[in-house]
């Protein structure tokens, strides 16, 4: 009886780990290179390294798996962004989208003194989540973009 017993044990622990392995394995930058195709943000600036990741969205480089992240430049070309982060676990995940979040609040309150014909375009908008995946939108296209990403994360 004891021998059913410690084979049924290890089978289960087999199966959590295989269970464990299976985590999605998504490629941020071919998310964001099929958005830019898609969507012809050809003049939006990438955030090339960690350091200008935390500089811009205050985020820190150990809460980031890995990220990719294109924006405007100046706010009399409009505000457009996108932002994908994949945090390293969920705590990080949740410190991730609160910082996103206050982006999102800079953003409109900058686009309310210097951009007034946006300010309804980024009340719109809003940071989603999936797991350890997080990301910020600002477009006019945001709800098509927001479905692409989702739909890549799946």
């Amino acid at each position: 009886m004891k021998r059913i017993f410690t084979i049924i044990i290890a089978a289960v622990l087999v199966l959590s780990i295989l269970t464990a392995c299976g985590a999605k394995n998504v490629d941020l930058k071919k998310v964001m290179d099929d958005v830019n195709s898609k969507y012809s943000f050809s003049t939006l600036t990438a955030v090339e390294s960690a350091d200008n990741l935390k500089r811009y969205y205050t985020i820190p480089a150990e809460d980031v798996k890995q990220f990719a992240a294109e924006f405007t430049k100046a706010a009399t070309e409009g505000y457009t962004e996108v932002v994908l982060v994949e945090a390293v676990d969920a705590n990080a995940a949740g410190r991730i989208k609160a910082q996103l979040e206050s982006r999102l609040r800079s953003q409109l309150s900058d686009a309310k003194s210097y951009n007034a014909e946006q300010v309804s375009m980024i009340e719109a908008c809003s940071v989603k989540d999936n797991g350890n995946f997080v990301w910020l939108v600002i477009s006019d296209k945001q709800a098509d973009i927001n479905a692409d990403i989702e739909k890549a994360l799946k």
